[in-house]
């Protein structure tokens, strides 16, 4: 039986209903034990026992009993990103954290039809030694106008190293990074990467829908091999994946376009998650635009896609 005592002091915010209070006392938490509750509690503290992981502190909202995280300064203009734990982590401890996070996921409900869309997207650097070089990239549009409002890039160094299924650990301090910077707060955001694809997955789109607690899509090429036979070659032809009991389908958004594994990542189930990507992506489309809408790292007002190169040594700027 592991005993710790833990001190909560700070503002906190619910992710489901958006209560913000302080937090303060002094709470003593066993692992397998009910929840404790605080003295002056906004909230009470959960413990999720994961077989041979050191328990993780998680706190749940009395307002709605849904999970209660430390946000950054609420007073901020902007996007706001929650502080859900350290990024300075063992790969053992990192999936301690991604089993109690993947508990907090909702994947299902309807996405209401958004007036802004973001678009995360992410670069890895191809160094062959830690630190790796990252560079993420959000746009926010218009919707359904499709107008490019605000486009944001960071840089980031990450020295987690590449570990299956941890992936976001790597990646998502840079997205954190540039979404910090926007001066607007997207309705729905489309991200590289899965979501939640089977019943233990946690994606980096998901990470990301935790840590803005914003609707949130994955979506990531699929390998030709790996394409269902049952997929159509028109628009609007989607066939969900059932390989392994994985969360996701096979969509293809333009005619004669390479199709893309779709995953609900954060508060948007499958069907709804189809159906908005199908309303975003707008019909009629040439692949080369296509291309453009979908990875916004081949850069806007090009005639041809490309890549956007990672600086040396401007990592962690």
């Amino acid at each position: 039986m592991i005993k710790r005592v833990i001190s909560v002091i700070g503002h906190h915010s619910c992710c489901s209903c958006g209560m913000i209070t302080q937090a303060w006392g002094i709470s003593t938490m066993e692992s397998g034990l009910p929840p404790v509750r605080l003295p002056l509690p906004p909230g009470y503290f959960l413990t999720r026992k994961t077989p041979n992981f050191e328990p993780v502190l998680i706190a749940s909202c009395n307002l709605c009993q849904y999970l209660l995280i430390q946000s950054q300064d609420s007073r901020a203009p902007g996007m706001k990103t929650h502080n859900l734990h350290s990024w300075n982590l063992s790969p053992e401890r990192a999936r301690a954290i991604q089993k109690n996070l993947r508990a907090w996921v909702v994947t299902e409900g309807d996405c209401p039809p958004p007036a802004m869309v973001g678009r995360i997207s992410i670069a890895v650097g191809k160094e062959a030694q830690q630190p790796t070089s990252l560079q993420a990239c959000v746009t926010i549009h218009s919707f359904p106008q499709l107008q490019l409002l605000e486009r944001k890039v960071a840089l980031k160094s990450s020295r987690f190293p590449r570990q299956a299924g941890l992936l976001s650990f790597r990646t998502v301090p840079a997205i954190i990074a540039a979404l910090s910077k926007l001066n607007r707060v997207p309705d729905l955001f489309v991200c590289d990467g899965r979501g939640i694809t089977g019943p233990d997955t946690f994606g980096v789109a998901s990470h990301v829908g935790l840590v803005t607690n914003i609707p949130t899509i994955g979506v990531r090429p699929i390998k030709p091999s790996r394409v269902p036979a049952g997929l159509g070659p028109d628009r609007g032809s989607w066939v969900q994946v059932l390989d392994q009991g994985q969360l996701a389908a096979a969509v293809r958004l333009v005619t004669g376009a390479d199709p893309l594994l779709v995953s609900p990542a954060h508060r948007v189930g499958l069907t709804a998650a189809v159906a908005r990507l199908l309303d975003i992506i707008p019909a009629g489309l040439s692949v080369c635009k296509y291309s453009q809408a979908v990875f916004p790292e081949a850069g806007h007002n090009a005639s041809q896609p490309v890549s956007l190169r990672l600086i040396k040594g401007a990592a962690g700027r």
